[in-house]
């Protein structure tokens, strides 16, 4: 029953996904592009998670974070150099870092802050 439900989810996501790779160039293309950037930034989430990161930390932050290990620093570097092409940013992965330690320090003052888990799942 465990294996019957885990793909349940599975396909749930399959159709979300699907769902946000039409809208994030759609809204990117119709809309104010403020969708489509959050869609990014949920794809960014999720590649971070399946690399073994935290949910709710971007690739770049985690990229600014373990700048002394050669892989990320190297990552680092490229996603500096694209946001810096792309937006004018100068130094993305460290202002993600920030951001996201703003963020955590936030949850820390407030009640209930910490995001629910499906541990026992």
């Amino acid at each position: 029953m465990r294996f019957v439900a885990w793909i349940l989810v599975w396909v749930c996501c399959a159709i979300v996904a699907l769902w946000a790779l039409i809208a994030l160039p759609l809204s990117a293309i119709f809309g104010t592009g403020r969708r489509a950037w959050r869609l990014a930034v949920a794809y960014d989430q999720l590649g971070n998670t399946c690399a073994g990161g935290d949910e709710d930390e971007s690739f770049s932050s985690r990229c600014w974070r373990n700048r002394h290990r050669l892989v990320y620093g190297v990552l680092r570097h490229l996603i500096d150099w694209i946001f810096w092409r792309l937006l004018g940013e100068q130094h993305h992965c460290r202002d993600a870092w920030l951001a996201e330690e703003e963020k955590r320090k936030s949850h820390k003052r407030k009640p209930g802050g910490q995001a629910r888990t499906m541990g026992a799942i």
